[in-house]
């Protein structure tokens, strides 16, 4: 009887003992898997949030809403790790990405751990479905009811100096009609800018500035709100009037041409007038002789 006994509380500990260890495990992989979504959502809006959305639509870069569906896993991790490498290697998928987007995607440094957890978090932002913009993610989108095209021509320009101190537009960036000289040609040329991101998509660039070369450009002295509203405008101006179809016609540039021609032909006959005459007469009074 005793030895039973025993037996039976012997089989009860173990029990409660692998169930103690059964709710450690699943405790802790919860946990661990919290802390790993935790991670690749601070790595997210910190490196990614600038140029892509989860469900909210296309920006400078595309909707990673289910790309995991979309694309292979490993391939995505080489991508999120090394997209200049994939990029000059010729890859496919790499090239039509760029091709589409009309941009490289920075390498941001990532390491193939953080590129998991990053992609674990978009997995799980997917499967949860569209969720509302937080207060950063409103913010991206400026007022534009209250900006100027002017002064954003004049911010993009350097005639306003940036507020907090960062280097004018032009510097790096150039857009058609600018100015006689142009722009820099470090930078994307933007005349296209508007067009091809749309309004989101250039705010997210200009605010949290993802891109190495205007990170640190601009470490500590980001554009404010209203700069960025109305470089926005300024943008989609000139985005507007390079799609607008060319009322110039052919002839006139022609007409321009001749009536050009016949002025500098008849300035040209009023300073060397004097100077003919004066050898006709030579050559008459040599040949008379």
């Amino acid at each position: 009887m005793r030895v039973r006994v025993a037996a039976y509380s012997l089989s009860i500990l173990l029990g409660a003992v692998m169930v103690t260890a059964l709710i450690f495990m699943v405790t802790d992989g919860a946990t661990r898997a919290a802390e790993a979504d935790g991670q690749g959502q601070l790595i997210f809006e910190q490196k990614c949030q600038g140029c892509h959305s989860i469900g909210g639509g296309r920006m400078v870069g595309p909707d990673l809403k289910d790309v995991s569906s979309r694309r292979d896993r490993d391939w995505l991790i080489s991508f999120i790790t090394s997209p200049d490498t994939l990029i000059a290697q010729g890859d496919e998928i790499a090239s039509q990405l760029v091709q589409e987007y009309g941009m490289e995607m920075p390498n941001m440094g990532l390491s193939k751990e953080e590129a998991t957890a990053v992609l674990a978090y978009i997995e799980t932002q997917s499967a949860a479905g569209p969720a509302q913009k937080s207060e950063e993610e409103t913010a991206l989108t400026p007022v534009l009811i209250s900006a100027d095209t002017g002064m954003g021509r004049d911010i993009f320009t350097g005639n306003i100096a940036l507020r907090n101190g960062g280097a004018a537009c032009i510097s790096c960036h150039n857009v058609n009609g600018i100015a006689a000289l142009g722009g820099g040609s470090m930078g994307k040329d933007l005349t296209a800018a508007y067009s091809t991101f749309g309004e989101a998509g250039l705010t997210s660039v200009l605010k949290p500035v993802p891109f190495p070369i205007m990170k640190e450009a601009y470490s500590g002295k980001p554009l404010t709100d209203d700069e960025i509203a109305h470089l926005v405008a300024f943008l989609r101006e000139i985005s507007d009037a390079r799609q607008e179809p060319s009322t110039s016609s052919p002839v006139g540039f022609i007409v321009i041409g001749i009536a050009g021609f016949l002025v500098i032909a008849g300035i040209l006959q009023l300073i060397w007038r004097g100077r003919l005459s004066g050898v006709r007469q030579l050559l008459v009074k040599g040949g008379s002789r």
